[in-house]
Order: C-alpha cells, then structure tokens, then sequence
C-alpha cells in the first residue's frame, strides 16, 4: 500500500479551522444565553421597585416592614405567582430542587413580604440560569460530535485513505460532557448552579442592608439598581468565560477520542499567537506530546480560561492511517477518498448508518 506523507503545515491549516468553526458555535451559544439574563435583570430591578415603594413606611423602608406577613389579598396575589411558576417550571424542566421549594411555598399560610420577593427574585435567576444550562449542554453535545468527525475526515482526507468511523455512542458523549476536568472538580453544571445560588444570596443580602440602613424609596431603590447592574454585569462576565473554556475542553477531548480511534500517537499544540495570546499558550506553541500523557491543562488546552490555542496530529515520519486503514470493513481492501472529498459526502459513506 503506498503511504502518503502529508506536511505539518497542512495539519495546522486544517485543524485552525476547524478550531475558529467551533469558537463560532461558543459565540451563537452565549448570545443565546445574554438575553434571558438582561430579562431577568429588568424584571428583578422592576420586582425590586415595586416592592420597595409598596412597603415603605414614613418615607422609609426598615427591616421590621420587610419582615411583616403578606396580607390575604397579598398572599393570594403572591401564591397566584408561585401556581404560574410552577407551571412554567414543569414545562421547561427547571431543577428539581426549586420545583419542590415553590411546591412548599403554595401550602403555606404564612410568608413574609421579603420572603415573596426572595422567592420571585429567584424564579427570574432559575430561569435565566436554567436557560444558560441548557444551551451549554446542546454546545457541549454539538461541538463533541462535530470536532470529533470533522477530525476524522481531515485525516483520512489528508491520507486520502478511508474506513469506516461508525456514529457516536449518545450515552459515551453524555458521560465525558458531564465529567468534571478542571482542578476544582465542578462540572459546567456546578459551576452555573453554584452562580446562581450566589446571586440570589447576594441580592437578598443587599436587599436586606437596604433595609437595615432605613433609606428612603428612592435611595433604596437606586442603590439596589447600581448593585443589580453590577451582578448582572460580572454574570454575563462568567457565562462568556465558562462557555469559551468549556467549548476548548470538549473539543479537546473530541480531538482524543477521534485521535485514538485512528492510531494517533502523538499531537502537537498550536496556539492563536496575536497580541492577546498568553505567556503559557506561547511556551506550548510547537511542542508536540505522546497521546497517552495528555493532560487538560498541563500539556493540552485549555490552559486556562478563555484558552483558544488548539492541537493537531503530529506525526514523526509517515504514518499510514493505522490498522483500520489497511481493509474496508466489507470488502476486506484499502478504501482510498479524495483529497477533495466534502464532508457531507464522507459522512454519508463512513459515518452514517447504512
């Protein structure tokens, strides 16, 4: 079988695109997620408004009015809200834990005005962060799947030998999208759930300093709408980093999987060497490591947050596409494919269920 030597130039180019197609997908996800945070932040500062100057004493808002137990008109109101919550959460599979809360919440006979406020503020955060899980989640799925066969038919491309890949187990996907990598050994899920109980923490806390400063309406109210503004500010901050770094970890560990498929043995590291490259993505950019001791983080992107630099195959000498290559799986012989093979076409051949 004649072997094809392919330049590691042309595995740069390749797999750069191929990198740059992907970051794309993380910039689409987080403008999906940004809207329903700026929802949630006019609704909380207006819920924020209206129950300041509804309780107001004296020109004054106090700890002991915050404290009071809603009226019946207001607990009807108040758990008329919690019965359309309650909907809405059953329809878009918010989390289990909050459904159960808001269950509690309908029963009970008594509640405090700043408990109803606590529970409202924190329905617009489970549903801006559970909208932010959710479009994280389909990235995570998208990007895994279409790193890993784009990979595979860059490859086999570029040695213009094929064979067939098979489509990916759901289930395998799930397990490596929902695994903790980093050091602190939260998963993506963690980490925005974790965000979302700070949040709602935090607005109760300043809420409550408010009152316990006994401010007047207005001055409460635009001190809460600088503290709104400025939380909001730094969770759009830490969606955009959570989704840019755990968009370079999954198709890092796409790049793995589709590497030792094919007898892969080795990968080099290319980073985006521009003026916002860091000092550790610019030490890696060349070096080239067995696959075997990758490592997130040590010797593989990400390096840190925001990580753009990406890996290529690298290979020593020539390389003939593995075992797999030597026989098609039916006709027990070498399946060469064109160097100028589309993707969709390859795909319908190697990948696609016949």
């Amino acid at each position: 079988m004649k072997k094809k030597r392919v330049k590691s130039a042309y595995w740069k180019q390749r797999f750069e695109m191929l990198e740059k197609a992907e970051h794309n997908k993380s910039v689409e996800t987080y403008n999906a997620i940004v809207p329903a945070f700026d929802k949630a932040q006019r609704n909380i500062q207006g819920q924020i408004n209206a129950w300041v100057a509804r309780y107001a004493e004296n020109n004054q808002i106090t700890i002991t009015e915050a404290r009071k137990q809603l009226s019946t008109l207001e607990l009807k109101e108040f758990k008329w809200d919690v019965k359309e919550y309650i909907k809405y959460g059953r329809k878009n599979a918010l989390d289990q834990r909050w459904m159960k809360e808001l269950e509690n919440a309908s029963a009970r006979v008594h509640i405090s005005r700043l408990e109803a406020l606590r529970v409202r503020i924190q329905q617009e955060c489970e549903i801006a962060y559970g909208n932010e899980l959710d479009n994280v989640d389909d990235m995570m799925h998208h990007v895994f799947t279409d790193t890993y066969y784009h990979t595979c038919f860059e490859i086999q491309k570029g040695f213009q030998l094929g064979f067939r890949i098979g489509e990916l187990n759901d289930s395998q996907i799930q397990k490596i999208i929902h695994k903790p990598w980093a050091s602190d050994g939260k998963t993506f899920s963690e980490r925005i759930w974790s965000s979302k109980t700070q949040m709602t923490a935090e607005l109760q806390q300043q809420l409550l300093r408010q009152c316990a400063l006994g401010k007047s309406p207005d001055e409460a109210i635009k001190a809460m709408e600088r503290f709104v503004d400025n939380k909001f500010k730094n969770t759009r901050y830490q969606a955009a980093r959570l989704v840019q770094t755990e968009q370079a970890f999954i198709a890092s560990a796409a790049q793995t999987e589709a590497f030792e498929f094919l007898d892969v043995e080795e990968y080099e590291i290319v980073a985006t060497l521009d003026s916002h490259t860091s000092e550790i993505c610019q030490s890696m950019d060349g070096l080239h490591f067995p696959l075997k001791q990758k490592e997130i983080g040590s010797n593989a992107p990400p390096f840190h947050p925001n990580c753009r630099t990406t890996t290529v195959p690298y290979f020593d000498d020539e390389w003939s596409g593995g075992e797999r290559a030597a026989r098609d799986e039916e006709t027990g012989k070498t399946v060469y494919v064109s160097s100028r093979l589309k993707y969709a076409d390859w795909y319908n051949k190697f990948v696609k269920k016949q």
